[in-house]
């Protein structure tokens, strides 16, 4: 199996396959003109790459990037068994500006938008489903695309998110309140197959109309508490919410997060730090 091989069996688009290539080629080239092989390099070798990169003009944040596809390809190695170890492991460039979620809101806010969405404006059944789940089980609108009939497991209270490109598949939980909304919902709706809200739509563009439906939600829910902004600014303060009450790796399961890296850009007890570095790269703002 080959490096492009694995990363499809891995399920990477077509777009990251190619640039995982590219960067890979590169990086074999460059070895090849330091009498080096991939079966060998080490983590001094790997040190002087970036440092040749950096002086090639190449911007910290892309050279950080490239240890990331460096890192995928020693974990190709070790599955073909070439090599068994990673010397990319952990190598990360320090001084890169995180984007620092913003804007949150107040888990408590979010229970009471909740509360008063459908019950002060008139709203269909679903957008209330739909809102309930991005708030109590963090879904992005992306997940609340794959989401079945079958998912939900109503004996067990529990449902299942389908991971994305970007997000794990999980098991999570369901609200009492969700949960009978969702028993009305689907006594009333017969779903046989398929996704439980794109179903409704009933066009060939469903995911088009599910983006434009939650674009309508987020409006609604704007007149209620002006502070909301977007589906991503829910789903981060949700994930912050959780941080105070969950271990990292609790909460980086509960939000699909495929890496730790992810999960740790919301945790509270960081946020300040973040503020503080953001400050020193931006003193003006």
């Amino acid at each position: 199996m080959n490096f492009t091989e694995y990363l499809q069996q891995k399920k990477y688009s077509v777009k990251t396959v190619a640039t995982y290539g590219f960067y890979i080629n590169r990086f074999l080239s460059w070895l090849e003109t330091e009498n080096l092989s991939s079966e060998s390099f080490t983590y001094t070798d790997l040190l002087e790459y970036m440092r040749d990169c950096q002086e090639k003009g190449i911007t910290n944040r892309t050279v950080n990037n490239m240890l990331g596809i460096i890192r995928h390809y020693s974990n190709y190695l070790s599955h073909e068994k070439r090599r068994s170890d990673n010397p990319a492991a952990g190598v990360f460039i320090k001084g890169l500006v995180r984007k620092l979620p913003s804007g949150l809101l107040n888990f408590e806010d979010l229970e009471e938008l909740y509360k008063q969405y459908g019950v002060q404006l008139n709203v269909e059944q679903s957008k209330k489903i739909m809102f309930g789940l991005m708030v109590y089980q963090g879904t992005s609108v992306a997940e609340l695309m794959r989401i079945t009939a079958q998912d939900i497991k109503l004996k067990e209270g529990k449902i299942k998110i389908r991971g994305t490109k970007r997000t794990s598949e999980r098991i999570l939980s369901l609200n009492a309140n969700q949960m009978i909304l969702i028993q009305q919902y689907l006594a009333e709706n017969k779903f046989k197959e398929g996704a439980l809200f794109t179903e409704l739509t009933k066009t060939k563009n469903s995911k088009r109309n599910i983006n434009n439906r939650v674009r309508y939600m987020l409006l609604q829910l704007k007149q209620l508490n002006d502070k909301v902004t977007s589906a991503k600014q829910i789903r981060s303060s949700v994930i912050t919410h959780w941080l105070r009450r969950n271990n990292l790796r609790q909460v980086q399961y509960m939000a699909g997060h495929k890496y730790v890296s992810s999960t740790q850009r919301y945790q509270v007890n960081n946020l300040d730090d973040l503020k503080n570095e953001l400050q020193q790269h931006h003193p003006m703002s």
